[in-house]
């Protein structure tokens, strides 16, 4: 297949959640099919990223968009009909050079990730249109805005409700739109929708031929509780402040060596600021999670505010290291992964969880014995092949004639 592929952010380097989806989907695809990316970079610094991306990808469009720029189209548009975050988007530029490679060649498929881009789509495109929503952007807007004051309650759920609506409206109109949990396609499309198909997130496990080493003071650290994310992400700032605040102090009470490690690039000033409190420490990014990971105690997901799958729970799960986590993310994750995930909401129930895991042995125990099944069922390789066939069937395209490997420039 010849595949148009639009992306918000720049796939690269794959450290987010979001950016992690879409660079394995382009990885994936790009060994058997002819892709062409188009997507945004918030700098110049960024944009670099594409000498990566060519690696796989026919041709790579990058769009340099400062944040500054993208906030500014939002303010004005703030009382039209499009939502903020679609406005952000809306780049003359990427209109241009998108309406000309459609005009130019013959796609088989338009694959857009993000609702932010399905703007660029012409209803006249003759080639069939996948969105993959992700996660649902509408339904973390509305979470915003119950966990601030005015007026940041009102523009955040004026946000939420418009791109609600934009939404279901781009469902209509393209062809196919793909979720990553079930929770996700009942919102999209109201229960009943065929055209909604879940396509949940994977996660890719370290190959370690020695046991992973711990820097000096992280060692000294031990026992802690791990939180890893991009600190600087609303969702994850409010999920460590409420554990630092709430809920750790409960378990310090019986277990005052333990530590709580906070480990993600560009912490906020009130991530910062929690390094004050004892046992808390703020690492800011780091070479290797998977060593912070392979070194804990227990991960904690104490997540008020989340939207589809986290994938720090993912990768803690086949990392073989307990998990407690608040419902809402637990919500998202199914089958055999659920059946080993501690869950708990009150900050006393959550720290009884944590207290539990770090006086049972048996939780670990239990959690290293099902992590070599979920590295295989979690693996991205089942969901990946599984999102290849549907866009094959709506593509009309047999996988008997993708066989070979396409050659890039």
């Amino acid at each position: 297949m010849q595949i148009l592929y639009l992306a918000h952010r720049i796939p690269y380097p794959p450290n987010k959640g979001e950016k992690t989806r879409c660079f394995h989907q382009l990885q994936f695809l790009a060994a058997r099919h002819s892709i062409d990316l188009f997507c945004f970079a918030d700098s110049d610094a960024e944009a670099e990223g594409c000498k990566a991306l060519r690696a796989f990808c026919r041709s790579v469009h990058v769009d340099t968009l400062l944040p500054r720029t993208g906030y500014m189209r939002s303010a004005i548009r703030l009382l039209g009909d499009l939502p903020a975050s679609v406005a952000y988007y809306d780049s003359p530029a990427m209109h241009r050079a998108v309406q000309k490679a459609i005009r130019a060649m013959n796609y088989d498929l338009i694959f857009v990730y993000c609702s932010s881009m399905a703007q660029f789509i012409p209803l006249t495109a003759k080639a069939p249109v996948v969105i993959d929503f992700v996660d649902a952007d509408s339904a973390k807007w509305s979470q915003y805005a119950r966990a601030v004051s005015f007026p940041s309650s009102w523009l955040y759920a004026r946000e939420g409700e418009s791109l609600s609506r934009y939404e279901k409206k781009v469902a209509e109109q393209f062809n196919l739109s793909i979720v990553t949990t079930p929770l996700e396609a009942l919102d999209l499309g109201g229960g009943g929708c065929p055209s909604v198909e879940v396509i949940p997130n994977g996660v890719q496990c370290p190959q370690m031929h020695t046991a992973p080493q711990l820097p000096a003071e992280i060692q000294q650290a031990q026992p802690y509780a791990l939180f890893v994310g991009t600190m600087s992400y609303r969702p994850n700032v409010d999920a460590v402040i409420y554990f630092a605040e709430e809920i750790f102090p409960l378990v310090q009470k019986t277990n005052p060596e333990l530590r709580f490690l906070i480990v993600g690039r560009d912490p906020t000033l009130a991530v910062r600021n929690l390094a004050r409190r004892p046992g808390v420490v703020v690492t800011g990014g780091v070479p290797d999670v998977h060593s912070y990971l392979a070194g804990a105690a227990v991960t904690v997901a104490p997540f008020r505010i989340a939207q589809g799958v986290q994938n720090k729970v993912l990768e803690a799960l086949v990392a073989g290291v307990p998990v407690v986590l608040t419902s809402r993310p637990a919500r998202a994750v199914g089958g055999m992964a659920a059946e080993i995930l501690l869950v708990a909401d009150s900050p006393e129930e959550f720290a009884g969880k944590v207290q539990s895991v770090l006086e049972n042995p048996e939780f670990r125990r239990r959690s290293m014995q099902a992590a070599p099944k979920l590295q295989e069922l979690l693996a991205w390789e089942p969901s990946l092949t599984r999102l290849e066939h549907l866009l094959e069937q709506l593509a009309g395209v047999s996988p008997e004639t993708n066989s070979e490997v396409p050659t890039h420039a």
